[in-house]
């Protein structure tokens, strides 16, 4: 007879270790790359589980750069850009640095100061095809597409 695993039990919030702040569903995180030599990739917390070994995990949904998008980065794209896919993963809580706040375009644009886990989303992007939603933008007195 196979073994079967004990359900998964969902949590409200956890805290990150060693910086004591408070992460739940719906909270956009920084995550420790594989490579200590990159900046850390942006996620939006989806889910909190933990398991029968008291593991937390979160189910994510990643943000990507410009430079990591089919694409790369372009003229127009903002110094701290980022494009909210359809790519999501789960991964051991303890990947998590610290919290950061993903804005709309417009909020961003209205901030007073940008402080470093301040940025802004104004696309979504599809990891597979490498297509975004919307395809273009306005920018200024043009309009850019990302066929151009």
């Amino acid at each position: 007879m196979a073994k079967t695993r004990p359900p998964k039990k969902c949590l409200d919030s956890f805290t990150i270790k060693g910086i004591n702040k408070i992460v739940k569903a719906g909270d956009c995180v920084l995550m420790r790359p594989w490579d200590s030599g990159k900046p850390p990739y942006v996620a939006k917390v989806e889910k909190i589980e933990t398991d029968s070994r008291n593991s937390i995990r979160v189910r994510i949904r990643w943000y990507y750069r410009p430079e990591e998008s089919k694409g790369g980065r372009r003229q127009f794209h903002g110094a701290k850009e980022l494009f909210l896919s359809d790519h999501y993963d789960v991964q051991s809580a303890d990947t998590i640095e610290d919290k950061c706040t993903v804005h709309t375009f417009k909020n961003y644009t209205k901030l007073t100061s940008v402080e470093n886990e301040d940025y802004f989303c104004r696309f979504e992007y599809n990891y597979a095809t490498g297509g975004f939603t919307p395809d273009r933008v306005a920018v200024s007195m043009f309009l850019f597409s990302f066929d151009d």
